[in-house]
């Protein structure tokens, strides 16, 4: 597990030139946002996704940012007060084995820069299955497994393969692989709607 993010820093998370590498666009693109989606933020910090979800959103769309840090959560909800956007909703997390939300509520859920973090004896996956409704997407984005200007350390980082070995696990179709930038893989999953078998498309690309 790699070291948590610390929220003395979280100025970093906002920075512009963020843009040039993790643009939210182009991410948030391969979640197909819309009217009266529920989506969740999981490991939101001060809302560099969670905003630009949020005005994506129309018609009863509301985002619920997640994180374990109350001081993030108080930044995202200044930043959405800021910005005059009434859709997001904070949600202080257990670590990464309670999320106090209801079960099969979520359309979309996102996991971004926050993978590599988790604590592998957590029920990190077991909560976000359960969130989702079936036949849901989770899209995962995190730091490829090569030297970058930016991110955390090497040794800290998950492979990709890694990844897909444990969502298929844990009942979860991979979709395909999507392009979020330079310095991370995106991976798109679909929660099984029951009878469904998981089954690896590693080679698929997500349009």
């Amino acid at each position: 597990m790699g070291e948590k993010f610390n929220p003395a820093h979280a100025d970093r998370l906002l920075a512009d030139e963020r843009r040039t590498w993790n643009d939210p666009n182009q991410i948030l693109q391969y979640l197909n946002l819309g009217p009266c989606t529920i989506m969740v933020d999981v490991g939101c910090g001060p809302g560099w996704f969670t905003l630009e979800a949020a005005r994506k959103l129309t018609d009863g769309g509301v985002v619920y940012g997640v994180d374990v840090s109350q001081e993030m959560l108080d930044r995202l909800r200044e930043r959405a007060r800021a910005a005059n956007l009434h859709n997001v909703q904070t949600v202080l997390a257990e670590e990464d084995d309670e999320y106090p939300l209801p079960t099969e509520s979520a359309d979309v859920l996102l996991v971004a820069n926050v993978y590599h973090e988790v604590d592998a004896a957590s029920n990190f996956l077991g909560e976000i299955k359960r969130i989702l409704k079936p036949g849901s997407t989770c899209l995962v984005v995190d730091w490829r497994q090569e030297e970058t200007p930016v991110g955390p350390p090497l040794a800290e980082r998950v492979d990709q393969q890694d990844v897909v070995e444990e969502f298929y696990a844990n009942g979860f179709i991979l979709a395909g692989t999507c392009d979020v930038g330079p310095y991370h893989y995106g991976l798109k999953f679909y929660k099984t709607k029951g009878a469904e078998e998981p089954h690896d498309t590693m080679n698929n690309v997500v349009p």
